[in-house]
């Protein structure tokens, strides 16, 4: 269920529950600038879902998962998937990729993306509420 017309946005937990996105963040050369931009399309996702503008939200090769194109000095590409839950209403990150010479880093991004997606629907407990990249990542609980 949308909250106050809202999407809901989770992040994916790895095996030591660790937020999958905060890590890959964080270990990324980004600026202050570019975080913001990406809490920015994620905030826009939040609001608007699929109806953001053209290229801000595309599908992919891989069937159900999607990509936000944030460009800046680093092509970020999160991946994400509709639901898997509630499908109207939410949207869960999976992996964090960024794009060089129109080619995903690492090459196996989107079956790293699918694997997390099958893996949350069998365990449903694999995943936090998102967190906004430009602060310190907070623990998930």
């Amino acid at each position: 269920m949308t909250i106050n017309g809202h999407y809901q946005l989770f992040d994916y937990l790895d095996s030591r529950d660790r937020n999958v996105m905060q890590e890959w963040a964080n270990g990324l050369p980004m600026s202050q600038k570019d975080r913001s931009r990406l809490d920015l399309r994620i905030d826009l996702l939040k609001k608007e879902g699929n109806n953001l503008f053209p290229k801000m939200l595309q599908s992919t090769r891989q069937r159900h998962i999607m990509e936000i194109a944030v460009n800046g000095r680093v092509a970020l590409r999160p991946l994400l998937c509709r639901g898997p839950f509630a499908i109207q209403d939410e949207y869960t990150f999976l992996f964090g990729t960024v794009e060089q010479n129109r080619k995903y880093v690492p090459r196996d991004a989107l079956n790293k993306a699918e694997a997390h997606r099958l893996y949350l629907i069998a365990h449903p407990r694999k995943r936090c509420k998102h967190e906004e990249f430009v602060k310190e990542a907070e623990e998930c609980i």
